[in-house]
């Protein structure tokens, strides 16, 4: 076991411990419609052309690319309708040279045509269309297989199915889907000084609002959360909230407060003394230095710590990439990108702090920081409006006007 001490280590390399020990839940069949949010564990791979036809990209007029080569302002060509064609129709026979077709979004061409000229680009009656300009062939059509081809592997085992991954596997014929077992997450509220949040707080006692925020951030990694209520402040408790967790399905565990070193931070003794792997650490990270991570029966266990801000931006570092690597998402770590500070920011040094903030488009292209909230770690009105992340490097100093920092999505904010 990594016992809590005065040893500082990175975020890193805390993360990286914790992510090692975590394997990957087991799978299920889903039906394809109900597979939003699921984690995909199979290749999806094409057996069709897609689209399996030429088809019109637009609606207007199928045509002979060598009919319009002459066709201009002053010298416009005109064409008879031999026919008309929507989404759904096949043509009876080829496009006879000298004659165009009306033809609507995702028909298919008929044999010899070639391109598709745009109807406001015409003028037309129903029995004859004029045009005005060239075409080469080719133009507004969409050609068979030109998204897809058999042997295309569009999705892979990891990825997150939204609804661009869903439409691919409903496009190339696949009703069910090989997924991840949606996790179960078992949340722990242990404290005295806790009440239910709609009850009113008595003298030394607070809502137990950390469960609410972790349920919504549970249910937003995809799993579904067990809510284990209030848990009284002593090891006896927080040992039958773990056994019963365990019988209710529990996949993985998360609990806020009780991870530092204090006399009556029992999360951490619970770890320390039960928990396969144990680790309490001292993270180099600002708001989140105390944090606790073991396996009870290879189930991961997430103690973070009570402060309000400092337990969601924790649930942000640690928790939310190690339910991703649970449910074997190819991306585990958040991706980063770069904001631009159109003022200065002060802060401490020593270690990496990690800024939430409002993260809007800049005017000249890019990402800025809205002007942050304050940052105590038992505050949580900052958080209402913030969408990310900044990540502030222990260097200290300030960042000087101007200046771009790396940063990353809260949850699903800003996608």
């Amino acid at each position: 076991m990594r016992e809590l001490g005065h040893e500082l280590i990175s975020l890193e390399e805390a993360r990286e411990t914790m992510l090692s020990l975590i394997g990957t839940i087991g799978t299920e069949t889903c039906a394809t419609p109900e597979a939003f949010g699921r984690v995909l564990r199979q290749a999806v791979e094409a057996r069709d052309l897609i689209p399996p036809f030429d088809n019109s990209a637009m609606d207007g007029y199928a045509v002979h690319a060598a009919d319009l080569a002459a066709a201009s302002g002053e010298n416009p060509v005109t064409l008879p309708v031999a026919f008309r064609l929507q989404a759904g129709e096949v043509a009876e026979g080829p496009l006879a040279a000298g004659s165009a077709v009306r033809i609507m979004t995702g028909a298919p061409l008929p044999p010899g045509a070639e391109a598709v000229v745009p109807h406001e680009l015409t003028e037309f009656t129903d029995t004859e269309v004029t045009f005005s300009d060239p075409i080469e062939a080719g133009r507004n059509v969409r050609p068979a297989g030109g998204d897809m081809k058999p042997g295309d592997v569009p999705l892979g085992p990891g990825a997150v199915l939204g609804p661009s991954q869903l439409g691919i596997a409903a496009t190339l014929g696949y009703a069910e889907l090989e997924v991840s077992r949606r996790p179960r997450v078992a949340i722990l509220s242990p404290g005295d000084e806790l009440v239910d949040i709609g009850e009113q707080p008595g003298p030394g006692k607070i809502r137990n609002s950390n469960a609410c925020s972790l349920r919504a951030s549970v249910i937003d990694s995809g799993c579904e959360p067990i809510d284990l209520g209030i848990i009284p402040d002593n090891k006896p408790a927080i040992r039958e909230a773990i056994s019963e967790a365990i019988e209710r399905g529990a996949d993985a565990f998360v609990s806020t407060g009780g991870a530092s070193a204090g006399d009556f931070d029992f999360i951490k003794d619970v770890i320390s003394e039960d928990a396969e792997a144990a680790h309490v650490f001292k993270v180099a990270m600002k708001p989140g230095k105390p944090q606790v991570f073991g396996l009870f029966d290879g189930r991961p266990f997430f103690g973070l710590p009570g402060n309000p801000a400092a337990a969601i931006v924790s649930f942000e570092v640690f928790v939310r990439p190690g339910l991703r690597k649970l449910q074997g998402c190819s991306r585990i770590l958040p991706e980063l990108f770069e904001v631009r500070f159109p003022f200065e920011q002060r802060y401490k040094p020593g270690r990496v702090f990690l800024l939430r903030t409002r993260v809007e488009p800049a005017a000249d292209g890019g990402y800025e920081v809205v002007r942050p909230g304050e940052q105590d770690s038992s505050f949580l009105a900052s958080l209402a409006r913030a969408n990310a992340i900044v990540v502030l490097p222990p260097e200290g100093g300030p960042v000087p006007e101007g200046a771009t920092r790396p940063a990353f999505w809260m949850g699903g904010a800003g996608r």
